[in-house]
């Protein structure tokens, strides 16, 4: 369930609105192909979509699913990050 890195970047960034791969590449340092890969596999997933072609680019937006499995991910990684915060300040004393 839970995405990796470029996959939440990208989705964050589509929450936002519809953006072009070269966009999209301008806001995440990830070569073009693991951009294009990374697309690709979110689209196969069913978490994003092409809306149209512009020359070589693709604009492309994120799903209804999409927004549902960011959402899940943000929820379950921000308690990830509070039960962090707890283990980290109970031995450093933060």
């Amino acid at each position: 369930m839970v995405m990796n890195v470029k996959e939440l970047a990208i989705l964050t960034l589509l929450s936002e609105g519809e953006l072009s791969v070269k966009e999209i590449q301008e806001y995440v340092s990830i070569s073009r192909r693991n951009l294009v890969k990374t697309i690709r596999k979110l689209e196969r997933k069913g978490y994003i979509q092409e809306k149209a072609y512009v020359g070589d680019d693709v604009i492309v937006e994120i799903t209804e699913y999409g927004m549902e499995m960011l959402y899940k991910n943000f929820v379950y990684l921000r308690d990830l990050i509070n039960e962090m915060e707890n283990v980290l300040c109970t031995k450093f004393d933060c």
